[in-house]
């Protein structure tokens, strides 16, 4: 064998070892996302089937931004359960001066399948503040804000995703 030929062999071996090894690198980029489950068990959103649906969404739209691809054919396929969510609350009022501290709470467990083997489950809890102040006495009484629940849920659902895939 001259040289060239040897050159020629060495890159078929090479490319062939390419083809057959990159599809299983590329193949656990892979993820689908399983049920969302509320489990709340008080407030307005207790089982509010929208709630789930638009957590779903949120988590597919983080799995694009970190780079994963969804596929519906996944073997490797995340689970999502909302445990908490609540309103907290804190007021503070001096003669006709008024401020509200609202703070939007939500825990969200979840975990991976991967290959039929399920991954140690992980809590993830964030929340979103909203501070309004005014003269006059203006309650919300424990009210969601659709922004701040929004806010929540994204930082939420963005420090779950982050402990579960890496």
């Amino acid at each position: 064998m001259d040289q060239k030929s040897l050159k020629r062999s060495l890159i078929k071996i090479i490319s062939v070892t390419l083809l057959v090894v990159l599809p299983y690198l590329t193949y656990s980029q892979d993820y689908t996302i399983g049920e969302v489950k509320n489990s709340i068990k008080l407030g307005a959103l207790a089982g509010n089937r929208k709630l789930e649906f638009g957590v779903k969404n949120i988590i597919e739209e983080i799995i694009q931004d970190k780079g994963f691809n969804l596929s519906p054919s996944s073997k490797n396929i995340i689970f999502v359960e909302l445990i908490y969510m609540d309103v907290l609350q804190t007021k503070s009022n001096l003669s006709i001066f008024h401020k509200d501290d609202n703070a939007v709470v939500i825990r969200i467990k979840g975990y991976v399948v991967k290959d039929g083997v399920k991954s140690k489950e992980q809590i993830a809890e964030g929340q979103a503040t909203e501070v309004s102040t005014s003269t006059l006495i203006i309650s919300n009484e424990g009210k969601f804000n659709q922004q701040n629940l929004s806010s929540a849920i994204k930082k939420t659902s963005e420090t779950l995703i982050t402990k579960l895939i890496n």
